[in-house]
């Protein structure tokens, strides 16, 4: 797949790269992230421009999600049961719903680039929960960039080496993943605490 994909990108440049993530965004499984490190390492080598890879390749993902989030805000609930139905997707849709009630436009951003899996139905859930257009988009464009930006410039940095970069970036990725596992679990002890009682009840006795 991935040799197909780079064959795309030779043909037609940086603009096939952007309908590439835009598909990919709409939750068809290309190797995308491969793909960047790729890109990058042929920006590297002179044979793409590094700016026109950024521009066109965020300008693809984030037109990937706004058509997900629409596709959601207009087809309603009827929407999530007519994707899962059919693409037999109940548990990555349930994933996300779970996502978006934990963190909710946080886990917009979060999925663009470190949970990025299930980022195409977390767009889809976004858009039936009606989360406002604006902040879904401020915190979808952010992830986009971090997640185009980090994987060609690796690519762009590693162009000898791509799988010391992919290992580079495996390794982060999990790291990442238990960072934000301790946070989330941290909070959520901190939240539920048990409130005691005054020990001391008005007028008692003290020790």
């Amino acid at each position: 797949m991935i040799d197909q994909l780079m064959a795309a990108v030779g043909a037609w440049g940086a603009p096939a790269l952007s309908v590439i993530l835009a598909i990919n965004c709409l939750g068809l499984p290309f190797p995308t992230s491969l793909l960047l490190l790729a890109v990058g390492a042929i920006a590297a080598d002179g044979g793409l421009s590094a700016t026109s890879v950024l521009a066109w390749g965020i300008g693809g993902a984030v037109a990937g999600d706004q058509a997900g989030y629409w596709a959601g805000r207009v087809g309603g609930r009827g929407a999530i049961r007519a994707v899962s139905a059919r693409f037999h997707l109940g548990a990555a849709l349930a994933r996300a719903e779970a996502v978006s009630e934990r963190w909710g436009a946080v886990g917009v951003f979060l999925t663009r680039w470190l949970l990025s899996p299930v980022g195409p139905y977390v767009n889809l859930v976004a858009g039936v929960g009606r989360m406002p257009w604006t902040l879904f988009t401020v915190w979808g464009l952010l992830g986009e960039v971090i997640w185009v930006a980090l994987y060609t410039g690796l690519g762009y940095a590693f162009a000898d080496s791509i799988p010391a970069a992919a290992d580079l970036l495996g390794t982060a990725t999990w790291f990442l993943l238990a960072a934000a596992a301790t946070a989330a679990l941290g909070w959520t002890l901190l939240r539920h605490r048990p409130r005691h009682a005054d020990a001391h009840s008005p007028g008692a006795p003290r020790p």
